[in-house]
């Protein structure tokens, strides 16, 4: 019996997997990331749903995107991440990632996004 993952081995994978479909916009391996109920925040005030984050990835071509992590945590049923986007080497925001577990699967429930 192959033991399973840790929780925060499995939350970054997954942090991981969403830095990847930010970076090619590729909104099939976003959906598997968010939750259905997944919401944004940003500096000015905006809420983005997920159907809104989705359908916005269709319509930016992929960019040169880096990801730095800063932080990473796990609480029982809930986790959290805290990094860095970068465009084209040029700091563009910072994020704080909500996580949550539910019926034994993590996905994306928030996002701060912070200039």
């Amino acid at each position: 019996m192959t033991p399973s993952p840790e929780p925060l081995d499995e939350v970054l994978r997954l942090d991981d997997t969403w830095n990847a479909a930010y970076h090619r916009r590729d909104p099939a391996m976003m959906a598997g990331v968010v939750a259905d109920d997944w919401m944004a925040f940003f500096p000015d005030g905006q809420a983005v749903f997920k159907a809104d984050l989705l359908e916005g990835m269709r319509h930016n071509p992929p960019a040169a995107l880096m990801f730095e992590r800063h932080a990473a945590r796990v609480f029982g049923d809930t986790a959290v991440t805290r990094g860095t986007l970068y465009a084209n080497g040029e700091r563009l925001q910072s994020f704080y990632r909500v996580y949550a577990r539910r019926e034994g699967e993590w996905r994306g429930v928030s996002v701060q996004v912070v200039p």
